[in-house]
This record gives structure tokens, C-alpha cells and sequence, in this order.
């Protein structure tokens, strides 16, 4: 009994999904999809994306000019030049 109904609800999909085949096939909303090329853009949707990372440059570069120490840090660079040979682990000139 399993077996037989079973195969009927299998006959029925495959009816069902030859259908709705067949009418892709005839011409439906469906556009065939195109092969390695660049969506077409409106000039909306280019002065739009135009206009957004406009904007998103210049909040980067107004935050990093105000308020660049959330970048570069809270406190004074060292001066290099107070370093010292043994903190920068170069060894002693007369050491061989």
C-alpha cells in the first residue's frame, strides 16, 4: 500500500514539474540570464552610488581630521632619537 502510493504522488510531481517547464519554455517572464557581462545601469543608480560614496569619503576623512586619535592613539609618539643602543638591542661596538 505504501509502495502504491508512493509512485502515485511520484507520478503526479513529475507531471506537475513537466508542466510548469513546458511553460518557461513557451516564453515566460524569465529572461535568459546574460554571460559574463556588466548589469546595464540607469543614470539614477550612477548618481546614486555617486552621491553614497561621496558621503561615505567624506565622513572617513572629517572623523580621521577631527578626531584622529581614535587612529593614531591617545599619546605622544617617542622620539626616536632618545632611544638608546641597548633598547634597541644593538650590540656594544666593542663587543666581537
Amino acid at each position: 500500500m505504501l509502495g502504491s502510493l508512493s509512485r502515485s504522488a511520484g507520478r503526479r510531481l513529475l507531471r506537475a514539474g513537466s508542466g510548469a517547464a513546458g511553460r518557461r519554455r513557451a516564453g515566460g517572464a524569465h529572461a535568459p540570464p546574460p554571460y559574463r557581462q556588466f548589469p546595464a545601469l540607469t543614470r539614477r543608480q550612477v548618481v546614486q552610488s555617486e552621491l553614497i560614496s561621496g558621503f561615505m569619503w567624506f565622513w572617513i576623512l572629517w572623523h580621521f581630521w577631527h578626531s584622529s586619535d581614535m587612529v593614531l592613539g591617545h599619546f605622544p609618539y617617542p622620539d626616536p632619537a632618545a632611544w638608546t643602543d641597548e633598547e634597541l638591542g644593538i650590540p656594544p661596538d666593542d663587543a666581537e
